[in-house]
């Protein structure tokens, strides 16, 4: 019962990858400077990004708070600066959109061209369907990586960009629980 579970899920985990654009960066790795603002609220980090899992460190009062998703887990690990780590279910919305298409996109058109983390980029007015809503971002991908550098809402409300954007393999503990962190239970 548990192997056909297994299997199941693999071949969910499949077509879920293949369904979506973000599979468009599968096979991708590469590490990043992260900024996301949503509102007045600003989030800085880093990424480092292999085709179905990533890590996220960012910097807090509190201490570096680190999160690793898996993809082929299905989980998302929250390490905390107390060497605890708190176990989540994956969340297909924390995919990291880098692809130069946006899920749910319905037109794009080249609105101009603007410099992004160091690199030459075309920036798009991008309308999307989401859950049958019609919402406008904007997109500057670089065309020498095939990568989007920002993608912005256009109401400014947020944005996420990428810095010091480096393509190649990531190691691979990076995406592994450290050793001598332990479980900590999930308060709700």
């Amino acid at each position: 019962m548990m192997l056909m579970m297994k299997h199941t899920w693999s071949a969910l985990t499949v077509c879920w990858i293949l369904l979506f654009p973000w599979h468009q960066a599968w096979g991708l790795e590469f590490s990043a400077e992260q900024t996301t603002r949503m509102g007045a609220q600003l989030a800085t980090g880093k990424i480092y990004f292999q085709s179905d899992r990533w890590r996220v460190e960012m910097v807090s009062p509190e201490g570096p708070k680190i999160a690793i998703h898996r993809l082929d887990k299905v989980v998302t690990w929250l390490l905390m600066p107390n060497q605890t780590y708190v176990e989540l279910p994956f969340q297909y919305n924390q995919i990291p959109q880098v692809a130069p298409k946006i899920e749910g996109e319905v037109s794009r058109k080249r609105v101009g061209f603007e410099q992004v983390g160091g690199r030459k980029t075309e920036k798009y007015e991008v309308t999307v369907d989401v859950k049958g809503r019609k919402e406008v971002r904007y997109q500057w991908v670089a065309p020498d990586i095939n990568f989007s550098m920002k993608t912005a809402s256009a109401d400014g409300s947020w944005e996420i960009v990428y810095n010091h954007v480096t393509l190649g393999l990531q190691p691979a503990h990076l995406f592994e629980l450290p050793a001598g962190y332990t479980k900590a239970p999930v308060k709700r």
